[in-house]
Formats: C-alpha cells, structure tokens, sequence
C-alpha cells in the first residue's frame, strides 16, 4: 500500500487546478490551498492540514521573490513558513526548485523532487510552449509568418521544434548558438546558422526574435542594430536571455514569456506534471 494518500497542493494556477482534478482520479485525497478552483474549497486552517498530509506539491515556478508563493488565492504563509510547518515525514514536490529553497528542505530532513528536472516532462512541454510562441507572434505582428525573417536563439529542445515549426509554415529561419554543432545540425535541415557573438552583424535584417536561453544574449550590442519594429519573444526562464531595460529604451518590443505551457495549455501543463509526481511516487516507492 503506498505510504502518500493525502497530498496538498498549496498556490498555483489553473495548471494545479487540472493536476487536482488527475491525482484525484488517481486514487489520492486531495486539499487545496492558495488555488482558485471552480469544484474545491481552499483549506481554512492551514496548520492543522499540513499536519496530515503526505505530500505538498508547490507550484512552477515556486517564487518569483523567493519568499512568496505563486498562487491565485492570498497566501499569508511564505515559503519559508510552509517550509517550517512541513513535518519531516512529509515529501515535497516542486518545480524549478531553487538552491535557497534546497538548502532549507535539506537542513530541515524534508525529502523532495523538482519533477521540472525530468526529462519526460521537460520534452513533454515543448509542444504548449511552441504553441504559445506562436500565439504570442500572431498576437503582436501585423503580418504573416510566412516570409518573414526570424532568429532563434538557443537550439535546445525547444528551439528546434520552434525552428522547424516555424520553417515548416515559411519563415526564413536563422538558428543562433554558442556551439558551431548546433549551427551545423540546423545548416543539415537546411536553415541558415549564426554564431551568438556574431548576430549583431546581421541583426538588423530580422523582423523576429525568439529567445530560449536563460542568460543574457540579446544585449545592447544586437539591440542597437535592430530594426525599430523588430519583435522579441523570450521564452526562456528567469532571467531570461534579453536586455529588457535596454530594449524599453530602445523601443523595441520585447515580451517575456514565462511559463508558457500554464497559459495557452492548462489542462495539458497540469497532467503532465500530474503523470510525472505519480510516476515520482511509483519509482520511489513513496
């Protein structure tokens, strides 16, 4: 008999709403704190619940200050709270865990997964993140995809499937990467490759850019040589890949996008995470 049938699942969006409803059906006792749901009542007494539950799942990402929960209902605990009002016993879920927040699992004997960090739902989420930057195009260009010149930054799993989607419907695509490999692999399917450092030369051609990687790469140098109505579309997590304060100045649009499978794909975000903690608990004999 597996020793997590209480789960709590504090703060969140419409993902843990749907992620609620799978676990559920899963055979597992599910409360809800600090998530709006239409069919579930957020817990009162937060203390008394924590006490009884197996397992907490936290959001992804978890904080966006490292001290307050993301939730779509008021939260007064902060993470360090719930962190403290967590028995020994119980297990953790989160996604995108940061070092702060496993120094302080670690130091209290709390045993935790960040399921963000499995491959299964990492490529799994691909998909509703493509989507979502094609969404997020469609929404701020006023003209068609196809023909028109775009970069993307970062040849990961997400930035080829965006290369080839958007390839697919007719933009002319240039990959830009650190590793001449990458440049070559995309050259293979016949798209055009730029060394990161090099773009700047060239960037000036480029009606849109999507960035996937999570550090600085579209600086003041690529910035300036821009093209005034060029369009940036950064997808990669905090802190991001562009130069935002540069690019306001600049007037060149440029949109963050985190967490793109929880706006454009709720439903899909939330089972995936779902399948993945259920598989967690399979694995680990939890």
């Amino acid at each position: 008999m597996k020793s997590i049938n209480n789960i709590m699942i504090i703060g969140g969006d419409s993902r843990q709403s749907y992620m609620a409803d799978f676990l559920e059906k899963s055979d597992f006792n599910i409360t809800v704190y600090g998530l709006k749901t239409k069919d579930r009542t957020c817990i009162k007494n937060f203390k008394s619940e924590i006490e009884k539950t197996d397992a907490v799942i936290l959001p992804l990402p978890i904080s966006k200050d490292g001290k307050n929960i993301i939730s779509s209902e008021p939260i007064k605990e902060t993470l360090d709270d719930i962190i403290y009002k967590t028995g020994k016993n119980c297990t953790v879920f989160g996604g995108l865990i940061d070092r702060s927040t496993e120094s302080k699992l670690v130091k209290k004997g709390i045993r935790y997964f960040d399921y963000y960090k499995r491959e299964d739902v990492t490529i799994k989420n691909t998909v509703p993140t493509v989507q979502g930057i094609l969404k997020a195009i469609i929404d701020n260009v006023d003209y068609t995809i196809h023909s028109s010149k775009c970069a993307v930054f970062g040849y990961g799993r997400v930035g080829k499937i965006t290369a080839d989607i958007l390839s697919s419907i007719g933009a002319d695509i240039t990959v830009c990467a650190r590793k001449k490999s990458d440049l070559t692999t995309a050259e293979m399917k016949k798209l055009n490759g730029c060394l990161i450092e090099e773009f700047y030369i060239i960037s000036k051609n480029y009606d849109i850019i999507i960035n996937t990687i999570p550090s600085v790469v579209i600086d003041r140098k690529i910035l300036e040589n821009l093209k005034s109505d060029c369009l940036i579309i950064d997808v990669a997590s905090s802190p991001f890949g562009t130069d935002f304060a540069c690019a306001n100045e600049l007037g060149i649009r440029a949109i963050q996008c985190p967490s793109i499978p929880g706006k454009v794909a709720p439903k899909t975000a939330g089972i995936i995470i779902a399948q993945a903690i259920t598989d967690i608990i399979k694995e680990e004999n939890l």
